[in-house]
């Protein structure tokens, strides 16, 4: 019998479809079978069903302290999480299980690095004995779990998978970096008197590089300053014909001084001009490629605003629901196997109103296309389309809906022909001197553009972003003469460079290096510096976001003032906020995990280099903290945190530092106020908190009395009449005497 181990609840119930089973707490109990010849077992782990101890396993480090880092455990420590203790116990009971003859474990996890690992480190936790095969696969369709099945990989019990060194080597080396790195900002950071109570600053090598880079936007955009520029068109008639051109020299069409563009424009009316060139080309621009999880991120979030962790949410869903294939998928292309399916997959979305009459006409067959199906641009994985699985559309959910088209419609547009367009630039010379350009695009042939016509109105356009264009230039030749009849002129302004949206925000993170000097990328091509992987992206951006280092309004991304503070106190490490150094560590872990060399000595070298490096750090940081200045980006973060309303005006109440006070002093100066230690005793942001929202705190015990010794209980409250804070004893129990 066979033990199969998922990697999530939803994935084991989509390969118990594949055979005859029943449902059980916990597990699935599958019937005999082709596959499961004597009956089988399938279970889950819940995602990661174990986690890194913390610190304080490993010595007392529960306090923290300069004098403890660097923290460099010589052997880590696993514990099962909380919350899936119950689950941990029915798989180890499986895994140890001898009276149903369960001889062989199936590995059952996602096809990545972290769904290799978080299975195998279970299994070793549990100390397993038994021999180990896994099952890998695209797809959850049916055909697809049987032919995985057929073909089962075996897993060596003493060494495992490289995958599952490299899984180690990023979970142990982020560890370090992350525990001692955390406590060192955080302690230096108290040690100034600069405390979040948002969950304290956490330091590690992805969330850091990306904080920076939005960091340097958001620098960029503070440090613009906009100017104000004229364009000059001219309009001119050229025997019958008429048509505009716009003012340029060499890679200039802006004027930045008025006088001198209106100048130009007041000499060129009415004088002579004469076609200096006429160019005409056609262009054919071929369908777009197939999706792969960065894309398809970054398109939806651009068309509707899911984040791309909702996005990856939703793609999983469909994927679990066997209708698209895997979705963390770094290529763009399939192989010949899965090109197979194209006929299938066609024929299903005949049968559908919403895409039957895009497939009425013989479609072209891609299946030798390199640029979809090119078995060398797989891996692991391959781009996402769509399965031979026939999809209910009205069972889908609007987010399930619009990216199921997006896939859907992305490999039927691929059997389609290429869009045609004629495009045209004449170059008109006034009086010898100024030149001018017009340009104009006409769609000749629509080809695959047709697919995507029908959603142009949802927002859901084509893929091809450069669109059509109504501007048609009139068949004018070389050589011809007439006049520039009148001028105009457009005033307009430089605008600051954009705000990153988090669709952008994967995109960079695939291509960090094209954000850095030649300099900063050190010689590594842009392609070569990518922050994460395909698989973690997502999780990364939200990471980022609930840390507070960013935020996001209407799609768009601003840093926060502890996002400032934090790459503040990093200028002086450059290793943790370089796309340089996560992109170096992600090639040696992608070359652990190839299985290249001698991996497991190759993990033990990134942890032992990740340890000095970590080592080194430490001392650089604490160097540079003695001239650490946040006073502005401080400010900012004391205001950022609204503490409740103010009791006297419309204002905020928010951290000032050793008080909190009305975020309105500055317009109306409200001196609203609350000292944060009163007659000797702390006051809990709950405390400020309750008094601004109900106007009393609950009893607060241990106040000092005035020179006296001694203490008093008592409830603060918000006088109205008096507007300040008094002290209330109704209702505070007596304290017994002592005889």
């Amino acid at each position: 019998m066979m033990l199969c181990i998922c990697e999530k609840p939803k994935q084991a119930k989509m390969i118990a479809q594949a055979f005859p089973h029943r449902d059980k707490k916990g597990y699935i109990e599958v019937l005999p079978c082709e596959q499961f010849r004597e009956g089988g077992i399938i279970t889950y782990c819940i995602g990661h069903i174990l986690e890194l101890a913390p610190a304080e396993s490993y010595g007392p480090y529960g306090s923290w302290s300069l004098e403890d880092l660097p923290i460099l455990p010589q052997k880590f420590i696993l514990k099962v999480t909380e919350s899936k203790k119950q689950q941990y116990q029915i798989i180890k009971r499986f895994v140890h299980d001898t009276s149903k003859n369960l001889q062989t474990i199936v590995h059952a996890g996602d096809i990545g690095r972290e769904g290799e690992g978080l299975i195998l480190e279970a299994l070793l936790h549990m100390g397993n004995k038994k021999p180990v095969k896994r099952l890998w696969t695209n797809s959850l369709t049916k055909s697809s779990v049987e032919k995985a099945f057929k073909n089962l990989r075996d897993i060596h019990a003493t060494t495992y998978t490289p995958m599952y060194w490299e899984f180690l080597a990023r979970q142990h080396s982020d560890w370090i970096l992350g525990i001692n790195m955390s406590r060192c900002i955080s302690i230096l950071l108290n040690n100034i008197g600069i405390r979040d109570n948002s969950g304290g600053f956490s330091v590690g090598r992805v969330q850091d590089v990306l904080a920076n880079i939005v960091y340097r936007r958001e620098k960029e955009i503070a440090s613009f300053k906009s100017s104000p520029y004229w364009d000059v068109y001219g309009h001119f008639k050229i025997g019958k014909h008429s048509y505009t051109g716009k003012w340029f020299l060499d890679k200039d069409d802006h004027l930045f001084n008025q006088t001198q563009a209106t100048a130009l424009g007041d000499f060129c009316k009415g004088k002579s001009s004469y076609i200096y060139s006429v160019d005409k080309d056609k262009k054919e621009v071929r369908p777009p490629q197939f999706y792969n999880l960065t894309n398809l991120q970054a398109e939806v979030n651009k068309r509707i605003g899911l984040s791309p962790a909702e996005v990856l949410k939703v793609a999983q869903e469909l994927y679990e629901r066997s209708l698209i294939s895997y979705p963390r998928s770094e290529p763009k292309h399939v192989t010949p196997e899965e090109a197979k399916m194209f006929p299938k997959i066609m024929d299903n979305l005949g049968k559908l109103p919403e895409y039957a009459p895009l497939l009425k006409e013989p479609l072209r067959d891609i299946s030798s296309d390199k640029r979809y199906v090119d078995e060398s641009k797989t891996d692991d994985h391959y781009a996402i389309i769509l399965t031979e699985d026939p999809a209910d559309l009205s069972s889908l959910s609007k987010n399930e809906l619009f990216v199921y088209d997006l896939i859907a419609r992305s490999m039927i547009a691929a059997h389609y022909d290429n869009a045609i367009f004629n495009h045209s630039e004449i170059i008109t010379v006034v009086e010898g001197d100024f030149t001018f350009k017009s340009t104009g695009k006409q769609l000749q042939h629509e080809g695959w553009r047709v697919v995507f016509r029908k959603n142009e109105k949802e927002g859901n356009r084509s893929p091809d972003e450069n669109g059509d264009s109504v501007t048609i230039l009139p068949p004018v030749e070389q050589g011809e003469t007439g006049v520039c009849e009148s001028t105009s002129l457009i005033e307009g302004k430089t605008t600051s460079p954009k705000r990153f949206t988090q669709g952008d925000l994967v995109k960079i993170m695939e291509n960090a290096g094209a954000y850095l000097s030649e300099v900063e990328k050190e010689g590594f091509k842009n392609s070569e510096l990518s922050i994460g992987t395909v698989a973690t992206r997502a999780g990364i951006i939200s990471q980022v976001l609930n840390k507070k280092y960013i935020r996001v309004e209407k799609n768009h991304i601003f840093l926060e003032p502890k996002g400032e503070i934090l790459i503040q106190s990093l200028k002086g490490v450059n290793y943790l906020t370089s796309p340089v150094t996560t992109g170096k560590m992600e090639q040696f872990l992608a070359q652990i995990g190839s299985g290249r060399g001698d991996y497991i000595k190759d993990y033990h070298r990134f942890v032992q280099r990740t340890k000095d490096i970590t080592t080194e750090i430490i001392e650089l940081t604490i160097e540079s903290s003695k001239s650490w200045s946040f006073d502005s980006a401080l400010e900012d973060l004391q205001a950022s945190v609204e503490m409740g309303p103010c009791k006297i005006c419309d204002g905020k109440v928010v951290d000032r530092g050793t008080f909190y006070g009305c975020s309105n002093y500055h317009t109306n100066k409200c001196e609203f106020s609350i000292q944060k230690r009163l007659s000797g005793k702390e006051l809990s942001s709950a405390n400020i908190g309750a008094l601004l929202e109900r106007g009393t705190t609950s009893l607060i015990k241990g106040f000092k009395k005035k020179n006296k010794e001694g203490t008093f209980d008592a409830f603060l409250v918000w006088d109205e009449n008096e507007k300040r804070i008094k002290f209330n004893f109704n209702g505070v129990p007596q304290k017994k005497v002592k005889k």
